[in-house]
């Protein structure tokens, strides 16, 4: 159950009639990672039985909060789980099983021993050591260019299942002789590749045999054998019953392996329509999307950002450099007040309202703990990801972060070569980064509305920001979210 308060209880009572008429929700990110997805999956997870995870791997991170309020920070299983909801991985996820097995004593300690039904499909790819060293070789011959990968080995996991001798979760209980036979043709396919990174000194040790791989996730069978079931079918006896389900995605539509800004995107379906593909469930199953979106974009890695404030390694960098700030309070409180007087005289660079936002909304990934580097409001990404995705609703997440801003520069249409572009087209992602920015000044409001749970309580300034928001992209924004907390939220009627 969700923390009980007056906050969330106000939420409750509109979201359950809002949401009443959607058996099947999807919801999904809008940006690039990194939305807040885990909190409003975790408001609207009370009002559905089942939460289902259709894709993405060890490389997600969703941070939720039990009903008595401890951190869980989910990488695999679905967010649903600190609630105690029923808990279903479907086929279109990576897995990991030592991460898997990790996250289950994790959450066993978190959750005082109770954990609800979980179910990992056995068709999906697992991981093994092999699928690490290919992914630094990656990154390695690619150079200047690279993606900026987590490091779990979510691309080869994605690519040699696609290449079809991708060991399968399932496949680990054949036995040892079958499945040594099914690892040997993938170390085969990957032995001259890490040939080439021994003599170049990229590994260091011994390269693990079949033999040692089938070892390995022997070892996890009788911990995992309670967990293995065909996904599909059981999602689909789920809908037979009528089960209230709610599928949650991971990254966001930017990085979608096929609508995303490719190369420098994830290797799953993070949009919309990855929920029929990642559980076999049939196109008509899915009733509504909600899509979540930052009121201010970020991204890490690589990759095209077109509304980006500042250099994009520089603010990676930048939480590393000044770690302080983002942990002592003082100094913390300090630093906003100076820069927030700097920004409303109109004396602040790009770099210092990118370093405000990133202190102001502790941008350090839930995954990697990288500082993500911050983006203004961008209409036209959004227009796209709206048309790809085609929700319902938004949810805007931390509009507390424009408190006290009197103006704010936000994008609203996209030049390429001098012409501007029709509202939800987009360029090539080798073309994006010629892309001109065309940026209009909105006024803010004064007041702090940090925690705010009303909309009759929003600063009159703030709610015309909305209405024009929504009067651009064509949407409803049906969430607000104030804060970092999970009872910080606004549901506007």
């Amino acid at each position: 159950m969700i923390k009980s308060s007056a906050k969330t209880s106000n939420a409750g009572k509109i979201l359950k009639k809002v949401l009443a008429p959607y058996r099947n929700l999807v919801v999904v990110g809008g940006n690039w990672g990194d939305e807040g997805k885990g909190k409003i999956i975790d408001l609207v997870m009370a009002h559905y039985e089942v939460t289902v995870r259709f894709s993405g791997g060890a490389n997600a991170g969703h941070t939720v909060f039990t009903s008595d309020g401890q951190k869980l920070v989910s990488h695999l299983i679905p967010c649903g789980l600190a609630q105690g909801k029923e808990c279903v991985m479907g086929r279109g996820e990576l897995v990991d099983l030592r991460l898997f097995l990790e996250e289950l004593e994790q959450s066993k300690k978190v959750l005082g021993g109770k954990l609800p039904k979980i179910y990992l499909d056995q068709m999906s790819p697992v991981w093994t050591p092999w699928h690490g060293l290919l992914e630094a070789w990656l990154e390695y011959v690619r150079g200047k260019g690279k993606v900026g990968t987590t490091g779990k080995g979510i691309g080869p996991l994605e690519g040699l299942y696609k290449l079809r001798i991708s060991p399968l979760v399932g496949q680990i209980f054949l036995g040892k002789k079958e499945l040594v036979g099914i690892l040997e043709l993938l170390h085969k396919t990957l032995l001259p590749v890490f040939k080439d990174m021994k003599a170049k000194n990229l590994i260091s040790g011994s390269i693990p045999t079949p033999t040692d791989v089938a070892d390995m996730l022997l070892a996890f069978t009788p911990k995992i054998k309670p967990f293995i079931a065909d996904t599909s079918f059981v999602l689909h006896q789920a809908s037979k019953k009528h089960q209230r389900m709610l599928f949650e995605g991971a990254q966001a539509l930017g990085l979608d392996s096929h609508f995303g800004t490719y190369p420098f995107v994830s290797s799953g379906n993070s949009a919309a329509f990855g929920a029929a593909v990642g559980t076999g469930l049939p196109m008509q199953n899915f009733d509504v999307t909600l899509m979540v979106v930052k009121t201010l974009p970020t991204r890490v890695g690589a990759g095209p950002f077109p509304s980006e404030m500042w250099q994009r390694q520089e603010a990676m960098e930048f939480v590393k450099k000044n770690i302080g700030l983002f942990t002592d309070k003082q100094k913390k409180a300090e630093f906003l007040q100076e820069r927030l007087q700097k920004i409303n005289a109109q004396k602040a660079s790009n770099a210092e309202l990118s370093q405000y936002f990133q202190v102001l909304g502790d941008e350090r990934g839930a995954t990697t703990g990288r500082g993500r580097s911050v983006g203004f409001i961008d209409i036209p990404w959004l227009t796209y990801a709206i048309r790809v995705n085609g929700p319902k609703w938004l949810a805007l997440t931390r509009f507390d972060m424009l408190s006290g801003i009197k103006k704010l520069p936000v994008v609203v249409g996209y030049k390429l070569n001098g012409k501007k572009l029709l509202p939800g087209q987009l360029p090539t992602p080798w073309d994006m980064e010629k892309v001109v920015p065309v940026f209009e000044q909105w006024p803010g409001w004064s007041e702090n509305i940090y925690g705010t749970d009303n909309e009759s309580s929003l600063p009159k300034s703030a709610k015309a920001f909305l209405q024009r928001l929504e009067k651009h992209v064509g949407t409803h924004i049906l969430l607000v979210g104030t804060g970092s907390g999970r009872e910080d939220i606004v549901v506007r009627q």
